[in-house]
């Protein structure tokens, strides 16, 4: 199942968008607090059309950033609760400050990610570029995490994918992100990311498995 636990206080009424891309497999959590519990009439309406489970809370207030502690703790308790290790848990908000929590829960091999919306789409803000002195050396860049140093007993070809995969399901993107990442959590990340569809990605995931684990992708 895939779970989106909105920070509404941060997003509001564009945190939805995309949200028709949902069905019966999702789950939206909705955080809000007194001062933003307003809903549109024309967003109340898009939300309940669709298939996908809504739960909402009303997060307490009187402590800076109280909501964000609350959501944080619902993610951890949810996660404790999961059935199923291939559950993904995404995070509704342009808040950077989850990111830490991503990386947390990505070290401990847990599918936790940050969106801005339902369309699978991140905004980062666009770091200053850094004065660098006349004597100083540049710093080389740093390599991300997940990708690279994938050894080649851990690489599959384009005919194991089609294996588990239909020819229409199938594409040469689909085998790089497969290749290119050493853990689980980064090739669904890779996944959602290229397909902005949380059900077609968690779909061609799923059908992986059993190759990722042959793989041995941890």
């Amino acid at each position: 199942m895939n779970y989106y636990f909105i920070d509404y206080e941060n997003v509001h009424a564009d945190g939805f968008a995309g949200v028709e891309n949902l069905g019966e497999q999702d789950v939206i959590c909705v955080m809000y607090t007194e001062q933003s519990k307003a809903f549109s009439l024309e967003l109340v309406e898009k939300i309940v059309r669709q298939k996908a489970r809504l739960e909402s809370y009303k997060a307490g207030t009187g402590a800076k950033n109280s909501l964000d502690f609350q959501l944080a703790s619902y993610l951890g308790y949810m996660i404790a609760k999961r059935e199923d290790a291939d559950d993904c848990f995404y995070i509704v908000s342009k808040d950077t400050g989850f990111n830490h929590l991503v990386d947390f829960w990505a070290e401990r091999s847990v599918k936790v990610q940050r969106v801005a919306n339902f369309t699978g789409e991140e905004k980062e803000p666009k770091a200053a570029a850094p004065v660098v002195a006349a004597a100083e050396e540049p710093k080389p860049k740093a390599k991300p995490k997940g990708k690279s140093k994938v050894s080649d007993s851990n690489k599959a070809t384009k005919e194991e994918l089609l294996q588990y995969l239909t020819e229409e399901e199938y594409t040469d993107k689909i085998l790089e992100i497969f290749n290119s990442y050493k853990t689980r959590v980064a090739i669904n990340n890779g996944l959602s990311k290229e397909f902005r569809d949380s059900q077609k990605s968690s779909a061609i995931y799923k059908k992986l498995k059993t190759l990722l684990r042959e793989k041995q992708k941890s």
